[in-house]
């Protein structure tokens, strides 16, 4: 009876666990968010924190390859939650014609861009601020992934700021923080790469903006 009543109990912990999992984005909606209707979104390429060395990117992966990632998988999930969406290739293109630097460009100036040249509700931007290859394999890695990055949804044609957020996660032991770890892809059986913690994370992200 005490073993039965011990297991009942520690079912009963996971899944109030589960019902409390942590939110890993961080994130903030403007009041603006309510009363601006989003149906269509240009995804502005990435910018790159300076304070992420080349030599931290991971072998084959440099951080300019990174941002290129992350701005992909950001895309992708707008896209499977049903809004029209500009890929951050034709944004570029279009910053590049109007004398912007794409890698840097000024939220007013992407903004008009993307309204003009897309019809666009909104634009995407944003900055990798980490990314760090694994090191080692999917059964043992002697150093996790870890990738951060940091968005801002705003209006077209102002770049009022609507919502922004924050992912930034290194890849923990499975042992160390089970709510956290069962929510990776594979409930936290394997080690990630960088590429699948980022696409778990963009989905996370993309996943928590509150649209009407």
């Amino acid at each position: 009876m005490k073993l039965r009543s011990l297991v009942l109990a520690s079912l009963a912990i996971v899944l109030v666990g589960v019902g409390c999992q942590p939110a890993l984005v961080r994130g903030r909606a403007s009041p603006a968010l309510r009363d601006h209707s989003i149906l269509k979104v240009a995804v502005v390429p990435l910018a790159i924190s300076p304070g992420i060395p080349a030599a931290t990117a991971g072998a084959g992966t440099t951080p300019e390859v990174a941002a290129t990632i992350v701005a992909h998988q950001l895309t992708e999930a707008l896209a499977a939650r049903g809004i029209e969406v500009v890929a951050p290739s034709d944004v570029g293109r279009a910053l590049e014609l109007a004398g912007e630097d794409p890698a840097k460009p000024r939220p007013l100036v992407a903004a008009r861009v993307a309204e003009r040249e897309f019809g666009a509700d909104a634009i995407l931007t944003g900055t990798l601020i980490r990314w760090v290859e694994r090191g080692g394999s999917a059964r043992g890695a002697a150093e996790p992934a870890a990738v951060g990055f940091e968005v801002d949804l705003r209006a077209t044609p102002a770049a009022a700021r609507l919502w922004n957020a924050t992912f930034d996660e290194r890849q923990k032991p499975l042992g160390e923080n089970v709510l956290v770890t069962s929510q990776y892809p594979g409930g936290g059986t394997r080690w990630l790469t960088a590429e699948e913690l980022a696409r778990w994370g963009a989905n996370q992200l993309v996943d928590a903006i509150p649209l009407n």
